[in-house]
């Protein structure tokens, strides 16, 4: 089963998979994309990489086409390929992720556009659109160790095709936009 976890810069998906690793397979596509070269260089306007996305699903498909256990696949990216058996966005309060991403250093107009992107659910409607499984998780005020609880019962009940647990994850729970716009 491939899960994917995803979520604006700062909502934890690194924190989370790190106590995940235990129970499953992690597939970290930020130290992917650098270590493999799948990208076509540096925007330097927004101090990122320009990913090759057919490299990426490529690289991420070699990677997972003989795994019969449980992979995530985490990165803020994730949604965006194929041959995702269910996806879990991590959400964060527009005005908590801004300071969470100050304190990594973030030049404030990337903390104004994450802020942005967050209220706006940017990821959560890309989720969507090409996803049949997709289901939010906030991580506002939780620990990421029960933010890691929280989603090893959900890979559970996944796993198991126990779907009815899943219906208080289900896209659409938070609207955050008058935070950033009110």
């Amino acid at each position: 089963m491939i899960i994917a976890l995803t979520g604006t810069p700062g909502t934890g998906k690194t924190s989370i998979c790190a106590l995940l690793e235990m129970h499953y397979g992690i597939i970290d596509l930020n130290a992917l994309i650098k270590k493999d070269g799948l990208h076509t260089g540096e925007d330097e306007l927004r101090g990122s990489l320009v990913v090759d996305i057919d490299a990426l699903q490529a690289r991420v498909d070699e990677l997972v086409k003989d795994e019969t256990a449980t992979v995530i696949i985490e990165g803020h990216l994730s949604h965006l390929l194929t041959g995702i058996d269910a996806l879990i966005v991590l959400r964060t309060r527009p005005d908590v992720l801004a300071q969470r991403l100050a304190n990594r250093g973030y030049p404030q107009e990337k903390v104004q556009e994450n802020m942005e992107a967050e209220a706006l659910d940017v990821i959560l409607v890309e989720a969507v659109e090409r996803h049949e499984r997709v289901y939010e998780v906030e991580t506002t005020l939780t620990t990421p160790d029960d933010v890691a609880r929280e989603i090893w019962q959900m890979i559970q009940s996944i796993e198991f095709g126990d779907l009815a647990q899943l219906k208080g994850y289900l896209p659409g729970r938070f609207d955050w936009s008058e935070e950033v716009f009110g």
